[in-house]
């Protein structure tokens, strides 16, 4: 059951790259600085150098406002663009935003690149929350995020499991009219921050306020699709997974489509395209938003967000154990997991990720039912029995009355199984 097919090959999208731009929009960070006065520009390369173990080329350049002491342009190894650096008071805005009453700002801006911008994004995080600069919280500009220093410590210093591609974007939500019922609200999903990867943003526009759920999933979905494919041409059918076959729209096509009361006639100060159905008669993906709400499918993941979810998975198997063990079988919740599985036994043949229902643990192995009946794979059935190992799976889930908990939802699994006992 190994993974090494590649689904988005496998979902036929394109080579062309219709929707990527010449140069990314550029990445701005503010790492707050628990610190009364300003810091020089030689304490700050010290430090960074401290940090990542070698000397680094620092070039002084002129201050963006004259408020600002100094400004530099700094090279680092393994860094794929230089950075400019500088330091500036803490605003009203940045004081109340970080909630804290003294520091400064420590100011850097770059572009990332357009081939892997997530490790380039996580290695210029890891850098300012890893060197002794004393950082209070970091707020990405391009999403408005703010990263106390928990959270960057958590995710970006200490994890070994790199953080999700979604954190390079946010997503929207706009709904219209105002006191309304949901079926008679219109709702607008867009991304931001997918620019500065060199990708247009995207949006699905006129959509049923009930289905925004669904909307997200394949608008995020795609996003992240996008880092590792080219998106195919405007009008072509695209496949992100089983029956679920939507298709681009340029912005203006799309907006010409909407009737009045729909939110999104407001313009765009970024390149943006739409996500239509397959045949792009409709604005929106009506038939696919309805084949994920029905719960039939999932928007296919990436690669590498397979890999993660993979490492995530595999890394909390004994919690998986615990937790089919002491819920064994219950009306009210249990435990699924995903595995990859082909046709034939080639590891060039595509993978289809299957659920089976855990019926039983036997040691370290478990023996899981099929939940459902396969699209690709013609010699397993639904409700067919299969002993799965740790390195079988991909994915696993908990199914409670309160929501699916996955691996890592450590704290809230703990908690729910005390709880049930």
């Amino acid at each position: 059951m190994t993974n090494n097919f590649n689904i988005l090959e496998f979902a036929g999208l394109s080579d062309e790259r219709p929707w990527e731009l010449h140069k990314p929009t550029p990445t701005d960070l503010r790492a707050v600085l628990e610190s009364a006065e300003l810091p020089t520009m030689e304490s700050v390369m010290k430090a960074i150098a401290t940090y990542i173990g070698e000397a680094i080329e620092a070039e002084p350049v002129e201050p963006p406002s004259q408020e600002i002491p100094w400004a530099t342009r700094v090279r680092i190894e393994g860094l794929p663009t230089d950075i400019l650096l500088w330091v500036e008071p803490l605003n009203d805005s940045a004081r109340e935003a970080a909630d804290i009453n003294t520091g400064c700002v420590l100011a850097l801006q770059t572009v990332l690149h357009s081939g892997d911008p997530l490790t380039h994004f996580s290695n210029l995080m890891r850098l300012l929350a890893g060197a002794e600069l004393n950082v209070h919280s970091i707020c990405d500009l391009p999403t408005g995020r703010w990263f106390p220093k928990n959270i960057l410590e958590q995710v970006f210093v200490d994890d070994t499991i790199e953080p999700p591609e979604e954190i390079l974007w946010i997503t929207r939500l706009v709904e219209a009219p105002e006191g309304v019922e949901p079926e008679d609200r219109w709702a607008w999903v867009s991304t931001h921050g997918l620019t500065r990867c060199g990708r247009f943003e995207l949006e699905m526009l006129g959509v049923c306020a009930i289905y925004v759920s669904e909307a997200v999933q394949i608008v995020d979905g795609l996003a992240a699709l996008t880092l590792e494919t080219s998106l195919p041409p405007a009008g072509q059918p695209m496949s992100l997974g089983s029956n679920l076959l939507v298709s681009l729209l340029p912005c203006k096509d799309a907006i010409d489509m909407l009737t009045k009361e729909m939110p999104g006639f407001e313009d765009r100060d970024t390149p943006s395209v739409v996500i239509s159905s397959s045949d792009a008669s409709l604005v929106y993906p009506h038939d696919a938003l309805l084949t994920l709400h029905a719960g039939e499918t999932a928007v296919i993941q990436t690669l590498r967000s397979t890999e993660r979810s993979a490492k995530l998975a595999q890394d909390n198997w004994d919690l998986l154990l615990k937790t089919a063990s002491q819920i064994g079988e219950n009306e009210h919740a249990g435990c699924m997991v995903q595995v990859p599985w082909a046709q034939i036994d080639d590891d060039e043949a595509p993978r289809e990720y299957l659920w089976f229902r855990i019926v039983e643990v036997n040691g370290k192995e478990v023996v899981g039912e099929l939940a459902h009946e396969p699209d690709i794979v013609k010699n397993l059935s639904e409700g067919q029995k299969e002993t799965i190992a740790k390195t079988d799976i991909t994915d696993w889930v908990l199914m409670t009355p309160v929501g699916p908990m996955g691996p890592a939802d450590a704290d809230a699994i703990n908690e729910f199984l005390e709880q049930f006992s």
